[in-house]
């Protein structure tokens, strides 16, 4: 949970403080935060093979026979995964797609390359996943010089298989550490989805990489799981030592390597310091969000799975804004069948009777890939193949995702949202699709209303004639602003060009809204700025009156919202959009927000703010 506008005051002076913590910790680092918080426990370093090649490890003599079974294990395993994929491709799409899977198993089964392993493993005493980059980089130098696209193609069939079981070999040692050690801390080269995604089954107590973008996709689930996270900490997967006592400071960036057990204790005591706030907002997140004037605020859930549920009270929420049906797809070995989604999405309704919940469709591409299906290489991804885009060229796959959310309908209030939606004919071929079912099916019951995320700009200047296609639009802050300011969120070089609240982007929002009032056009938001102070403030004065968000967010806002009235923050966004810069329009806004929240930390009983820095 993020308490972005309070400070825990430092109690002796600078100086006496650093030769404290030289003496309590290995190695101080100072990277950029991206989800608050702070977190405590042993480092675990994961090398993502997509991203990055694997370092040289070396292993002992007589570690040499345990590291070869261990490697003949997750080369099993990785082939049982992909036959699963093969027969469910083949069942659901045709030999012909599943034929790729079939030659993946057979070059595991390589006999040169499992004997150049092995030889590796023995005679140079390296671990297994090094031997296997460093038989990857010789055939891949042998394919590279040989002529012809196609054969150079082949070099990256022959990686993935491999990569593959190294990915195993990683999550084996992941699992063996956490059940020794308990929460740990995540340390990558990158912050991806998939990164987030793959390990949010094991308890994390913050993530650390040395690359990301503070507002790309990973960035978003890490603040949306509640875990702290640092990012730009130059070869962190280098300097962190595997189980070594780790603090990290989500707030203000800085962490500790090798953390001596005073330095833990005071990281225990912050922690403690942010419960008693949060928990005096969760006795009163379940009130609705009305505020002074009478206007009541819809506060509605960003989720990705039913395990998001744990995090967070449904009661607290008016029901789910934005349901990522992608992570899915991402958290199993083989595309989900339609009687599995089926049966996942009316999972997620019977948490939330009588409430709507918008389930977002498959949304890839870009940052967001699935280890199993193999997307173009893009020079650039961002504004390429991804969202609706993918759907609609895979067809078959999309009507297999739309059946099971037609099938769920009978358990709630289901709501179909389209991602990365540019043009009114993209809408009208998924009307057609649903139509198509529905005849199918002789279905005579009302269809399921079909909304879209307004992300491009194009959608934005098109919005009437889109709006006349379906019965919502939700907007997505995170890449309408991406878009709008035509800056790769992920890309460090251009990051300070992402600034959401830039009086541009202000005052398209208010463009939306406007129209959306005027065409009776139900509307919400789904992007991060609904879950700042600052933005949820901005936004309730454009005219919003629907709001979704991570769930950690969902009690702050609420108690801030309370406080404030439709005209009070009418004239603030106006202000706001009068601005000529980002920051003078982002000052005035946290400006506000802080006002507000040091009104909830009183009404909370405490004087005591805890935010920002970190004793």
């Amino acid at each position: 949970m993020g308490f972005p506008h309070c400070r825990l005051a430092a109690t002796d002076s600078c100086g006496n403080r650093l030769l404290r913590r030289a003496l309590l910790v290995r190695l101080e680092l100072k990277g950029t935060p991206v989800a608050p918080g702070v977190g405590v426990g042993p480092c675990f370093v994961v090398v993502e093979t997509t991203q990055e090649k694997v370092p040289r490890r070396d292993v002992s003599e007589d570690q040499v026979e345990v590291a070869l079974e261990h490697f003949e294990q997750a080369r099993v395993h990785t082939m049982d995964k992909l036959r699963e994929i093969q027969e469910v491709t083949s069942r659901e799409l045709g030999e012909g797609d599943a034929a790729i899977y079939g030659a993946q198993i057979a070059v595991l089964q390589d006999p040169s390359a499992l004997d150049a392993i092995r030889q590796m493993v023995r005679q140079e005493l390296v671990a297994p996943e090094s031997a296997i980059q460093a038989v990857v980089d010789k055939f891949e130098a042998l394919f590279e010089s040989l002529e012809g696209g196609e054969i150079k193609n082949w070099a990256a069939d022959l990686r993935d298989p491999w990569y593959a079981v190294i990915r195993e070999l990683n999550l084996e040692e992941e699992e063996l550490l956490a059940v020794g050690e308990g929460r740990m801390v995540l340390v990558a080269p990158e912050l991806t989805p998939g990164l987030v995604a793959r390990h949010r089954n094991h308890p994390l107590a913050g993530i650390l990489t040395a690359r990301g973008g503070r507002f790309s996709h990973g960035a978003v689930l890490a603040r949306a799981f509640g875990i702290p996270t640092v990012i730009g900490l130059e070869a962190v997967h280098a300097k962190a030592r595997n189980g070594e006592p780790c603090v990290v400071y989500g707030d203000d960036g800085r962490v500790f390597l090798g953390a001596e057990a005073r330095l833990r204790e005071e990281a225990d005591a912050y922690a403690r310091d942010r419960a008693a706030i949060q928990a005096s907002l969760n006795a009163a997140a379940g009130r609705p969000c009305e505020m002074t004037c009478g206007r009541t605020i819809q506060v509605l859930a960003n989720i990705e799975s039913l395990r998001d549920l744990e995090m967070f009270e449904p009661s607290h929420t008016d029901g789910v804004g934005l349901f990522r049906t992608e992570f899915a797809y991402m958290e199993r070995p083989v595309f989900p069948g339609e009687k599995e989604q089926t049966e996942l999405y009316r999972n997620v309704l019977e948490h939330f009777p009588d409430k709507p919940v918008v389930f977002r469709t498959l949304d890839i591409g870009g940052d967001k890939q699935l280890r199993y299906f193999q997307t173009p290489v893009e020079s650039n991804p961002v504004l390429g193949w991804r969202g609706l885009r993918v759907s609609l060229e895979w067809k078959d796959l999309f009507l297999i995702q739309l059946k099971a959310l037609v099938n769920a309908r009978q358990q709630g209030d289901v709501r179909v949202m389209l991602p990365m939606v540019t043009t009114v004919e993209e809408v009208k071929e998924v009307k057609n699709m649903l139509d198509t079912l529905r005849a199918d099916a002789k279905d005579s019951v009302r269809r399921v209303p079909l909304g879209i995320m307004l992300e491009v700009p194009a959608a934005a200047m098109a919005l009437e004639d889109l709006a006349a296609e379906v019965e919502f639009v939700s907007v997505g802050t995170n890449d309408l602003t991406q878009y709008l300011f035509a800056v790769d969120r992920d890309n460090a070089l251009v990051s300070k060009l992402y600034q959401p609240f830039h009086p541009a982007h202000l005052r398209v929002l208010r463009i939306v809204a406007r129209t959306c009032d005027l065409l009776g056009k139900n509307l919400s938001v789904c992007g991060e700025m609904a879950g700042q102070l600052a933005g949820a403030l901005y936004l309730v004065g454009a005219g919003y009156r629907s709001l979704s968000m991570a769930p950690p967010f969902i009690p702050e806002v609420k108690a801030v919202l309370r406080l404030a009235s439709f005209h009070e923050l009418s004239r603030l966004a106006k202000e706001a959009r009068s601005c000529s810069t980002a920051g003078e329009a982002h000052k005035l806004l946290e400006e506000a927000a802080a006002t507000y929240w040091r009104q909830v930390v009183r009404d909370a009983g405490t004087s005591r703010e805890t935010s920002g820095a970190a004793p």
